[in-house]
């Protein structure tokens, strides 16, 4: 059984399938730059990152996962190709896991390309999933429990939403940062922008000036305002910002109501085949034509996954809270059945990380790594 395996016997069995499957293996090194991490990693892995300052004032850090070198390799060597599957077995070096160990152990695989658009038939996600199935299976680890989330449809969810854009982008970026995620909630319910009353102010009390006169009049008012330092700006400019500024409120009403919605969808957490009931339901509750683009790409999200594991049961959470902030689509994890908090495998879609490695181009970039400790 699995469980009498040591790490080194794991690591040499998930290596010698991987290989089986087509996979070249490579050894990533150990030290690595600490800045993409701190850029596009999560949270817990900053915290627990073992990180030095070279000579040069560098700061440089024992590799925390496994992922992120991996691609580094690959970039540097893509003047030779544009496409490789690629597998690893070795350690990563974090201070908060398993009972403060230092020293963890992960073996896994990256299916990565350039120069390459992705298609919506979920093709890759179905193949990676299967596989992940297959290398527990290998080891005979066949009790557990398969969660899947994606980043992608709550992206599509807020852009449905009446707020103003510069705050979807917020909530996007912070998503996986969640004590930050609340806190901007918390500010969306106190009302945001620059209200009519802070316009009405600025224009009666300041410069005396009614804030229902229209714009043209506005401009010529401003014009024979000699008191006031334009600078740089034209006054055009001027009174377009305060328009533009006026128009960005959300009442606190309605920012309280703005953020029932989001607890509401992120609050989703069902088997995967009734997601676009869930979904369907959800957008009736609220405003039935307003998340179309979301029903539609749930449905084809669940169908197409659905039909390529087969009878696998999968369950879905919109608010999946991955811990991974360079995952930019499906995230996945397999937990032991007797034990949900051990996590044994984790894995997902991660396209913009090799773009914010360097890549210029259009990439597709996902995989997984067991957690070999956790086995």
């Amino acid at each position: 059984m699995s469980r009498n395996l040591s790490i080194q016997e794991l690591n040499n069995r998930f290596k010698e399938f991987f290989l089986l499957e087509g996979f070249n293996y490579i050894e990533p090194p150990l030290v690595v730059n600490s800045d993409i991490y701190f850029e596009t990693s999560g949270e817990q892995i900053r915290k627990d990152m073992f990180s030095v300052s070279s000579a040069q004032g560098t700061e440089m850090c024992l590799r925390p996962d496994l992922t992120i070198p991996t691609c580094q390799t690959f970039l540097k060597d893509n003047q030779h190709f544009d496409q490789a599957k690629l597998c690893y077995s070795g350690p990563i070096f974090r201070s908060g896991d398993v009972n403060n160990s230092i020293e963890l152990n992960q073996s896994g695989i990256e299916i990565l390309s350039t120069n390459m658009i992705k298609e919506d038939n979920y093709q890759e996600e179905v193949d990676i999933i299967n596989l992940a199935i297959k290398t527990l299976n290998n080891i005979n680890k066949v009790n557990f429990d398969i969660n899947l989330g994606d980043i992608s449809i709550f992206i599509e969810f807020l852009d449905c939403l009446d707020l103003p854009q510069r705050w979807k982008d917020r909530l996007k970026r912070h998503f996986f940062r969640r004590d930050y995620f609340e806190s901007l909630l918390k500010r969306i319910e106190l009302g945001i922008g620059f209200n009519e009353t802070r316009k009405e102010d600025v224009l009666k009390k300041h410069l005396g000036i009614k804030v229902d006169i229209s714009d043209s009049d506005l401009k010529e008012r401003l014009m024979n305002i000699n008191a006031i330092e334009f600078g740089e700006r034209s006054i055009e400019d001027i009174i377009n910002r305060l328009n533009v500024k006026s128009e960005n409120i959300i009442s606190s009403e309605k920012g309280v109501e703005i953020v029932r919605v989001i607890r509401s969808f992120l609050n989703i957490n069902c088997e995967l085949e009734q997601l676009p009931n869930l979904i369907s339901n959800f957008a009736k509750e609220e405003d039935e034509h307003q998340f179309d683009n979301v029903i539609q790409m749930a449905s084809n999200f669940s169908k197409k996954i659905k039909l390529g594991i087969g009878n696998t049961d999968i369950n879905f959470k919109t608010d999946f809270g991955h811990s991974i902030e360079y995952y930019d689509g499906i995230m996945f994890e397999i937990e032991d059945r007797d034990n949900q908090s051990n996590k044994l495998l984790v894995g997902g879609r991660y396209d913009s990380l090799l773009n914010n490695l360097g890549l210029d181009n259009r990439a597709s970039a996902i995989g997984f790594a067991v957690n070999n400790n956790n086995i």
